[in-house]
């Protein structure tokens, strides 16, 4: 909570505020500056939330946003919207600003995803720094150890072997055979190891379910992701790929999928997958499903829920399937309303796969 007296605010960045200060001796206002480390440079692709006594702010990375209010006490909230989890760096503040007078605010975003932000006066540090820097550390020491390693390997075996002449042959007497041995009895055979699981084979054939719009044409060019331990795969665009993430929901494994020829980083598709503990009766699914949705779903049959979507240019699609009696997957996707075509047709081919 800051109650002193704030200084007035001058920009000090080249690009224009969002806002113009406040001219009246009677007006006040808040300027607030963004910030993320170029260490975590993948937040520059997600638009951050502001708020300023419940109502949303247009928000930007790193120029000031200068926003006028009236004198009193104000609380400001900054979080980083994200897939999994959906929200990041999470900050909340409340603020004194006097009669003409505007207060200078900074939020950096954290260094690690399940840190809180730092919210208050100029400047703050980036929570996490110091973990972050360690963990670099580690890396580069791993990486120069690995060539090191290289380089003696390589010089090992390119090193001269010194040249051999074989003496002259000598007679050597004979000896007197041995008796033979008695021959051992066979062995039993060891039984044989199981083979290992392989990846994941797409359902050659498989009955095509629509949850909602569009799904893969026979024609599309499509990329197959195999996660290994999965018990299905499914289709992708060809210029999609997928990276493991971490949600918290006990026993879940989960990737984000994302078109990685699109720089905005707009389209993403979060895939989750978790045991339900068999026999996974209604009781248990109905536990499960709420875990994961963010409103109440409607059922889409055959162990479906499905809940999507669309305003202000943005698709949002929510989905989870329960199958062979103790599997749950669930999908979180968000598109641009124009696009969404592109995360519908990897939803309905995840059900595809899985029913």
């Amino acid at each position: 909570m800051y109650d002193q007296q704030w200084q007035p605010y001058t920009p000090v960045s080249s690009a224009p505020p969002i806002y113009q200060q406040p001219s009246h001796p009677q007006h006040a206002a808040l300027a607030v500056t963004l910030r993320y480390s170029p260490l975590a440079m993948l937040l520059g692709l997600f638009t951050p939330v502001l708020t300023v006594d419940g109502q949303p702010v247009r928000a930007g990375w790193k120029r000031p946003i200068v926003l006028p209010v009236a004198p009193g006490r104000h609380h400001v909230h900054v979080h980083v919207p994200y897939l999994l989890p959906r929200r990041i760096g999470k900050a909340d503040l409340d603020v004194v600003v006097l009669p003409g007078q505007t207060a200078a605010l900074e939020y950096r975003a954290p260094m690690i995803a399940y840190m809180r932000g730092a919210l208050g006066a100029p400047p703050q540090k980036y929570p996490g720094m110091i973990a972050t820097i360690v963990l670099l550390a580690l890396v580069v020491l791993m990486a120069f150890c690995a060539v090191g390693n290289a380089i003696v390997a390589a010089s090992a075996e390119t090193r001269t072997v010194p040249a051999w002449t074989p003496t002259p042959a000598r007679t050597i007497p004979k000896l007197p055979s041995l008796p033979s041995q008695p021959a051992l009895p066979s062995q039993p055979a060891l039984p044989s190891q199981p083979a290992l699981p392989s990846q994941p084979a797409l359902k050659e054939g498989a009955a095509v379910r629509n949850v909602a719009g569009a799904t893969f044409e026979a024609s599309e060019k499509t990329a197959t992701m195999r996660f290994s331990g999965w018990p299905f795969a499914f289709r992708t665009p060809a210029s999609w790929g997928c990276l493991g993430a971490k949600v918290e929901l006990t026993g879940a494994k989960a990737y984000i999928c994302i078109d990685e020829s699109d720089p905005s980083g707009e389209k993403r598709v979060g895939v989750m997958l978790r045991s339900c503990a068999p026999p996974c009766g209604e009781q248990a699914a109905a536990r499960l499903t709420k875990d994961w949705f963010s409103a109440t779903p409607k059922a889409a049959g055959n162990a479906t829920n499905f809940l999507d979507s669309s305003g202000t240019g943005k698709y949002e699609m929510e989905l989870d399937h329960f199958f062979a009696g103790k599997w749950q997957v669930a999908v979180a996707a968000t598109a641009p309303e124009k696009q969404r075509a592109e995360v519908q047709k990897i939803a309905n081919d995840i059900l595809t796969q899985t029913s």
